[in-house]
């Protein structure tokens, strides 16, 4: 297993945020949204079932998969997230374990990677982005396929430059973005997360998270999967439904989602759909 870097930049925001992250991220509807990413991947010629689900969370990305099936082993930085995790499962349905996907160990071989929410923003260099792929290469059966997303610019003006809030399951949060609306390709920007939660007396608890992440260009995130020995085969944006649209456009999409499949041979790469979705 891989070790974790102390001081952390990673993990002790989302230690911080595990109590209260099913709470915050109540709204969204990760079964459509799987659904739909595991539709793009069986068009892409997904096979078996054996799924590996990098940066987990509590849970919510990979219990979906389960019910269709799937034979899982998930993974976090965070032990908090993990701990959790694991409450919501059996050992026997799923195997959840403490890993950095900077430095992913060999873990299995999986037909599926999935990498979502924002995990693969909190890379904050190329050499990470290019780690982290490498991690998903050496899991993949040949022919298998990694699924991952990443923030677009259009998230990160949004989102990452005001202040937004809303209340969910009892509890306040409150998000300060720290960043630029002028946001560039490759910036590293930040997010203050406040949370206020009932305690005892009939006060209210503050619980504060400081997240740092970086915006990873369309060019570098091609460039990390041919690096990392994988083909990039199909590149989609994400809409609101959510819904996902062909062009993955930096301006109008919150994200984009790439899917990388490990070569059956050294030749020359299979390829994919990509002569219709290429760089504005």
């Amino acid at each position: 297993m891989a070790a974790v870097l102390v001081p952390d930049r990673i993990v002790d925001p989302y230690d911080d945020l595990a109590r209260h992250y099913d709470a915050f991220t109540a709204g969204h509807d990760h079964k459509r949204w799987l659904g739909l990413l595991e539709e793009l991947a069986l068009a892409h010629g997904l096979h078996g079932k054996r799924l590996l689900d990098v940066g987990c969370g509590t849970g919510k990305s990979f219990l979906t998969m389960l019910e269709r099936g799937y034979e899982v082993v998930a993974c976090d930085l965070s032990p908090e997230m993990v701990a959790r995790a694991r409450q919501k499962v059996q050992r026997a349905r799923a195997e959840v374990l403490v890993a950095d996907m900077r430095a992913l160990p060999e873990l299995g071989t999986f037909d599926l990677i999935t990498c979502m929410d924002d995990a693969m923003n909190y890379l904050l260099s190329r050499d990470q982005l290019r780690a982290a792929l490498e991690g998903f290469a050496r899991n993949l059966r040949p022919g298998g396929i990694a699924i991952f997303d990443s923030n677009n610019l259009r998230a990160y003006r949004l989102f990452y430059a005001g202040t937004h809030a809303h209340d969910s399951e009892g509890a306040f949060f409150c998000m300060r973005g720290e960043g630029s609306p002028d946001i560039e390709p490759g910036d590293t920007t930040s997010l203050c997360i406040e949370i206020f939660s009932p305690s005892v007396g009939g006060l209210y608890e503050r619980t504060r998270s400081r997240h740092l992440q970086r915006h990873h260009p369309r060019a570098e995130v091609e460039q990390a999967v041919a690096e990392a020995g994988l083909e990039l085969v199909a590149v989609r944006g994400l809409a609101p439904g959510p819904r996902l649209t062909p062009d993955a456009d930096e301006e109008t999409d919150t994200k984009t989602v790439y899917l990388a499949r490990k070569p059956t041979t050294t030749g020359r790469p299979r390829g994919g759909d990509l002569h219709v979705h290429r760089h504005r």
